[in-house]
């Protein structure tokens, strides 16, 4: 059974989706911080505190110098889950929402967005400590939530009328579900509760914005979808071939633009993710669900 479960890991680790591979990573540091904090337990009371230190030393502090002097914490803040409970609703957002968005923009963004987003989140602590709270108080962070914000937005800007199907309330368009999500936490700012984690919410969020912002003005991947810089194919003015017999005199042939595969299928990419803004995903034929799928790979 353990060969077994080991053999699925890997091979999902290596060849699956980037979003499954970010959900296993997440999921297999809870499982190995589970074992060293049952290993810290034993030991006692001496133990307990040595866990603390443990995930400290993974955890984004807002102290400048012990955020110099532990750059890691920058990234394994955003693998870091302790309660189980955290670790589900994050996994299960995060799945949720990247699927949108690899459906919809492609599999190679899911980490680039992960990780900005989840900076931003920390970004975001990182100045309004400085500004409101250090040096009196010490903000530490962990956790996938900011980074599961970027992707909640970002699917948003993307696809603001996408419908999703809630249970025991039907379809909701996403607009609806991303602004319910964004005044949790501006409640949670007013009823002065858990500050940092919303304000690191709200960072991550604005990352996913950004994200999708910078990407939908050029400064995208090659091959991306969402470029709005058309190219051209110019063939060169030349002179044609005169036949000496004939005396013909030559001409100059003007350059035609031909649009290629390329520009066609980002043209046809553009009108589906029009469609669905504004119908949603289920209006989608087969023809241009697989014509999406053939322009994310």
């Amino acid at each position: 059974m353990f060969d077994s479960i080991w053999q699925d890991f890997k091979y999902h680790l290596g060849k699956g989706t980037r979003l499954n591979q970010l959900m296993l990573v997440n999921v297999s540091v809870f499982i190995l911080v589970l074992f060293v904090r049952i290993g810290f337990n034993i030991a006692g009371e001496e133990g307990r505190a040595g866990f603390a230190s443990f995930t400290e030393a993974l955890s984004f502090h807002s102290n400048t110098g012990y955020l110099l002097t532990h750059p890691w914490i920058l990234i394994t803040h955003m693998f870091l889950h302790i309660g189980i409970w955290h670790l589900i609703w994050n996994m299960l957002m995060l799945y949720w929402f990247g699927n949108i968005v690899g459906d919809l923009i492609g599999n190679r963004v899911i980490l680039p967005l992960y990780l900005v987003s989840g900076c931003m989140g920390v970004f975001s602590i990182y100045i309004f400590s400085q500004i409101f709270a250090y040096p009196s108080a010490e903000v530490v962070a962990y956790g996938a939530s900011a980074a599961v914000m970027g992707f909640v937005l970002a699917a948003t800007i993307i696809a603001p009328d996408y419908l999703m199907h809630l249970i025991l309330i039907g379809p909701v368009k996403l607009k609806y579900i991303a602004l319910v999500v964004v005044l949790l936490d501006l409640v949670g700012l007013a009823e002065n509760s858990n500050t940092g984690g919303h304000i690191g919410h709200l960072g991550g969020g604005l990352g996913g914005i950004l994200f999708i912002w910078w990407l939908k003005n050029g400064s995208a991947l090659p091959g991306w979808p969402f470029t709005n810089k058309p190219k051209t194919k110019i063939i060169p003015i030349r002179k044609a071939v005169s036949a000496p017999a004939a005396g013909r005199k030559s001409k100059l042939v003007k350059p035609m633009p031909e649009e290629d595969d390329e520009d066609q299928l980002r043209n046809e990419i553009d009108r589906i993710l029009d469609k669905i803004r504004t119908q949603g995903m289920d209006s989608l034929t087969k023809e241009e669900r697989h014509t999406l799928e053939k322009a994310s790979k």
